[in-house]
């Protein structure tokens, strides 16, 4: 298994970490004096995290880090500030990790490092030099780093909507307008500076442009200005199914999983959809677009659903409330949603009037209906090099941003307000490699971060145009209320390995870490990291007062950590894969989970199951998940663990403070394997 720094140093070495950027590294630009495990690895900048007048550095922890505590960043010599003040300027977690380290008056939870910083009003086509320290907890600074250079950008071409005729006026429907803005831009554009499309907040008739589906294109930015909103229409005939996509390609599939276009698209249109029993709205393919940059710190809305309300956080602002939806209620919930499952069966049942009181559901009809036929707030289908940030994502009818067979994409600096909108996850990579997610608010009506790689035997790891999703870093996040923080699965076909996701904090989530999959689905999960990240109330129904403020966990009840392949497999319908999925070489390393109140009805703090064979209908032999690893973790009142089907597994260093009453132990293990245990607390019973 890989260390998890090998994990991180892999984007460093590749085009993740200087793609798009005139970077370079001067290895002679500083003299180390520490010792080889604390020395500082030059700062680089993420896949196109730069324009003409901003760069976004990252860096990689040294191999010892126990004693930093904020990290110090230098430009031409010069200091800049700290990592942690420059967050409170730029990342919208801080404000709630800040509260949330307040809360803990005991120092109970693993203390944020930043690991991000951004440097603004600089001058376009200019080069700098940058270093970082390390900071350490007496106050001394490490030796700064060797320097990378930077040249910003020079955007060669801007467009305004508005010079196409868009009008921000909430109500004018400005697709053609801004399509016609996009195409023109992009034509004759070479890179991501080359072309620049504006939606403005200071046009004369507003700043909420109404608009349906919009296709991006290659090597351009697309910049909603802070206080603009692009607002999807309500409309389901304003996102043409024609012009949109199937996520995966069963072959065998029955089913009409065929989805209408997002808000925001990059899809190729000789892969649109046509009808039911083709498969042309399927793309494996990588590299058909590239160098796309989505950002200007404006409002991506969706008019999925009905908006109920508001309701106060812990960090003193308030979030749209949306009462929960589901297949059910989407005829009384849903705004677009509503009008697209509509539309949907006006497909099957063309005389129907639309009159929702009228139609005689067919219970699979409707189904597929509601797994595809509603829009997400973006889809980027295919994309080599793109930055998406800066936003705040609103009300989808379906998923938040979705980023498919993508290479090289950083998810950073946005804000996700989606509670309690069904299926909406914040942010899913599916089939895509080499991916930064860092610096966000997410606060999802679904899994916050998700992973997916498809679902059964056309999604074998040894068939040519299959790729695992693979290669991600997750860090300096915030993630609330949602089904889980970091999820693999429930598609696992291909496999999700090689993710690190560290440095994060976690409130009132359902689940914590949430690898989920079927035996069916095949693939699993592999090398994923989960380190140095603090979690409170997970899966719980504890309420809390927070600087004056009731704060209630609404969400689900879940576990801290889940292994499964219990999960519903969805309505989808595939080929089973040759062998039954699995999870292995997971490492749990120095994560605080506290649940404030044991007797809350959370379920087993550590749940996993696998297959056991029972299932006459499937043909596989019983697994485990393997080589799982728990390393200096802390739980407090919290359920017991339910764990089964662990083989060669450590828990070493992991403490349980006041767990559930009418148990002896929290360690409930049952058929499992090689379970070692070292300096635990409490020790298991000996069986």
């Amino acid at each position: 298994m890989k260390v998890p720094n090998e994990i991180v140093l892999l984007f460093a070495a590749t085009s993740l970490g200087l793609t798009g950027c005139q970077a370079d590294v001067d290895p002679d630009s500083s003299t180390d004096t520490g010792s080889e495990s604390s020395v500082m690895s030059a700062p680089y900048v993420p896949t196109l995290a730069y324009d003409d007048t901003s760069v976004t550095l990252v860096w990689d922890k040294p191999d010892d880090y126990s004693d930093i505590v904020d990290y110090r960043v230098y430009m031409n010599g010069q200091s800049l500030g700290l990592a942690s003040d420059n967050n409170t300027e730029f990342n919208p977690a801080k404000p709630y990790i800040d509260v949330f380290e307040q809360q803990d008056s005991d120092n109970f939870h693993h203390q944020t490092t930043y690991l991000n910083f951004k440097v603004t009003d600089l001058t376009p086509a200019t080069g700098y030099q940058f270093s970082v320290a390390a900071v350490h907890s007496d106050g001394q600074e490490s030796t700064p780093s060797p320097v990378v250079s930077v040249t910003t950008a020079s955007f060669s071409q801007v467009v305004d909507i508005t010079d196409y005729g868009a009008l921000g006026d909430g109500s004018t429907l400005n697709t053609s307008a801004i399509q016609s803005a996009i195409d023109a831009c992009a034509a004759s554009s070479t890179s991501a500076y080359g072309c620049k499309v504006v939606v403005p907040a200071d046009d004369s008739n507003g700043a909420v442009f109404v608009t349906g589906a919009l296709f991006l294109a290659s090597n351009m930015t697309f910049e909603i200005e802070t206080g603009a909103t692009l607002q999807g229409s309500q409309s389901s005939e304003d996102y043409p199914l024609s012009q949109g996509y199937q996520l995966y390609s069963y072959r065998t599939n029955s089913t009409d999983s065929r989805r209408p276009p997002s808000l925001l698209n990059v899809l190729s249109s000789d892969h649109m959809n046509t009808t039911n029993d083709t498969q042309d709205g399927y793309d494996h393919r990588r590299g058909v677009f590239e160098n796309i940059r989505v950002t200007g710190g404006g409002t991506l809305d969706g008019s999925g659903w009905q908006v109920s309300g508001e309701t106060a956080d812990e960090a003193g602002n308030t979030l749209p409330y949306h009462a929960p939806g589901s297949r059910e209620k989407v005829y009384t919930l849903g705004v677009l949603a509503k009008n697209q499952m509509v539309a949907g069966y006006q497909e099957f049942y063309p005389e129907w009037d639309g009159d929702v009181s009228t139609v005689e559901y067919q219970e699979q009809i409707n189904r597929d209906l509601y797994s595809n036929r509603r829009s997400s707030l973006a889809t980027f289908r295919g994309v080599t090099n793109l930055y998406f940030g800066e936003l705040t994502l609103h009300n989808p009818a379906y998923h938040g941003i979705m980023f498919l067979e993508n290479e090289n994409t950083v998810f950073a600096y946005t804000t996700t307000q989606t509670f309690d909108i069904n299926n909406a996850d914040g942010v899913e990579f599916g089939n895509s490699s080499d991916f930064l997610v860092f610096a966000n608010f997410i606060d999802s009506g679904d899994d916050c971060i998700n992973f997916a790689a498809g679902q059964g035997a056309d999604y074998d790891s040894s068939l040519d145009d299959v790729n695992p999703t693979q290669g991600g870093w997750v860090f300096n996040n915030y993630t609330r209320e949602g089904h889980g923080v970091l999820v693999a699965g429930s598609h696992t076909g291909a496999w999700i390995e090689d993710i690190l996701a560290e440095e994060n904090v976690a409130f009132m989530t359902d689940n914590g870490l949430r690898l989920k999959s079927t035996p069916a689905t095949g693939g699993g999960a592999r090398d994923i990291v989960f380190r140095d990240n603090a979690m409170k109330d997970i899966g719980t129904d504890n309420t809390h007062e927070i600087n004056g403020v009731e704060i209630d966990n609404r969400g689900g009840k879940g576990n801290g950590f889940i292994f499964t392949l219990s999960y519903s497999a969805g309505d989808n319908v595939y080929t089973n894969a040759d062998s039954a999925a699995y999870f292995h070489d997971i490492t749990v390393q120095n994560v605080t989970l506290d649940n404030v109140d044991a007797s809350a009805s959370a379920k087993a703090v550590i749940h996993s199951d696998a297959y056991d064979g029972s299932d006459s209908s499937l043909d596989y032999a019983a697994n485990y998940h393997q080589n799982i690893v728990f390393d200096h973790v802390a739980i407090r009142n919290s359920k017991v663990t339910d764990i089964s089907r662990f083989k060669d597994a450590t828990f070493s260093h992991v403490s349980f403070e006041n767990w559930e009453s009418g148990y002896d132990s929290p360690w409930q293990i049952s058929d499992s394997e090689n379970v070692t245990f070292d300096d635990v607390t409490p020790q298991p019973q000996e069986e």
